[in-house]
């Protein structure tokens, strides 16, 4: 006889300890997952699902580039869901913690490099599909897991899945926003550089240069008083632009030995945020009428738009347009109706949710091929958020996706 979900829900502290969640979280802490060296994670994960039982593989994205794929149930049939998280991690402010790699425990806090964001969503995906399997319970339909590369990148990893054949009628993406939050509304995102090329020159001999670095913070002035429109008023600070690194000098290579001499070089990488129903094509157009203005003003100077970025910064190229679909899906209901049976929590925002849904993230992508999703995952308190998760946020929501792979799947 098949348990009732209140059954199910009262074997969870045997099918998945707090004391082994929380191992799962510390050693997935310890393993550096930088953009573009997650390999070494994505086999720890793959080696794990194999010892307990899953069909398991990784994916090469790119040459020496892996990502973890885990299958429970029946082969060949279509999942009936998917638990999507990234192995790529933020790098590390000058504010960290020592010891990044090393997770530590205050009370209800968890402290670790990229626990945050998003180790701490894939222990989730890990603790809940451990409690699946270890119910007995034969699955009707597989339960689908993806540990994908790239996220940081435009979601490079959940794009090269979904061109594989990997799919699903639903999905969760446990990115860090609480499970106090039901996520279906987010901004896109769109990554490039702004480059000025000038002419170099000694400091003795400063006016027969053209100085890319001048021109550049002019340059970027002006397009911080730019007009792009892109106006949605359910997200009112955005078009949002924000300028996250400046490198110049002289060459193509930003050569910054030469200080005596103008940089003939100059890039700024930037991060545009956009609302719903904005596309990526409305976004390049209007940052190219910008920066045609921008080049009006400064004819001695060739300022060009690095989309993507050059690879060495390793920024990614892949469009991530905004996600917008209703609130009030399938998926949404049941964590909704779930979380209060696991924990003490309840959700009290669903669809949009300010300031989180200025996010971008790979549930755009698994919207877009068909799959009902949303993000739904643990956060750590005000404060030093970036730093830490809660660990009832976490055991929250792996007890959820628990419940609700055996109710999808069983």
């Amino acid at each position: 006889m098949t348990p009732t979900t209140n059954q199910f829900v009262d074997r969870l502290d045997d099918l998945l300890p707090d004391d082994e969640l929380i191992r799962l979280a510390t050693d997935l802490t310890a393993i550096p997952s930088f953009t573009g060296e997650e390999t070494e994670l994505a086999q720890f994960i793959r080696d794990l699902l194999l010892r307990n039982g899953f069909d398991a593989y990784t994916q090469e994205v790119s040459p020496g580039r892996e990502q973890a794929i885990g299958l429970l149930g029946p082969a060949g049939a279509r999942p009936a869901l998917l638990y999507n998280g990234h192995l790529d991690m933020d790098p590390l402010g000058r504010d960290h913690p020592a010891d990044p790699f090393v997770a530590c425990r205050d009370g209800d806090k968890l402290y670790g490099a990229g626990l945050h964001n998003m180790k701490s969503g894939l222990a989730a995906i890990l603790g809940a599909a451990l409690a699946v399997r270890r119910s007995g319970l034969p699955l009707v339909r597989p339960l689908l897991l993806e540990f994908v590369a790239g996220e940081l990148q435009g979601g490079v990893g959940t794009r090269f899945a979904l061109r594989s054949g990997l799919t699903a009628d639903a999905a969760v993406v446990p990115e860090p926003y609480s499970v106090r939050r039901v996520i279906t509304r987010t901004a896109g995102v769109h990554k490039f550089g702004l480059v000025v090329r000038g002419r170099t020159a000694h400091t003795s001999r400063h006016t027969e240069g053209v100085d890319a670095v001048a021109i550049l913070r002019r340059a970027l002035d002006h397009l911080d008083d730019a007009d792009l429109g892109l106006r949605n008023p359910d997200f009112p600070p955005l078009p949002r632009l924000q300028v996250s690194g400046i490198i110049a000098g002289r060459g193509e290579n930003h050569e910054l030995s030469g200080i005596s001499y103008l940089a003939d070089k100059a890039t700024a990488l930037i991060d545009i945020r956009y609302p719903p129903p904005y596309e990526p094509a409305d976004v390049v157009a209007a940052i190219d009428s910008a920066v045609a203005d921008i080049r009006a003003l400064f004819p001695a100077a060739r300022i060009t738009i690095d989309s993507p970025p050059e690879p060495g910064f390793r920024i990614g190229g892949s469009a991530m347009p905004p996600m917008d679909v209703p609130p009030d899906s399938p998926i949404v209901t049941d964590i909704v109706s779930l979380l209060p049976l696991v924990s003490e929590f309840a959700v009290t925002e669903t669809g949009l949710a300010l300031p989180f849904s200025y996010c971008g993230n790979d549930t755009t992508h698994l919207s877009r091929a068909g799959i009902d999703c949303c993000l739904f995952g643990p956060r750590g308190a005000a404060g030093d958020t970036e730093h830490h998760v809660l660990v009832s946020e976490m055991r929250a929501c792996a007890r959820t996706l628990a419940v609700l792979a055996w109710q999808r799947c069983a």
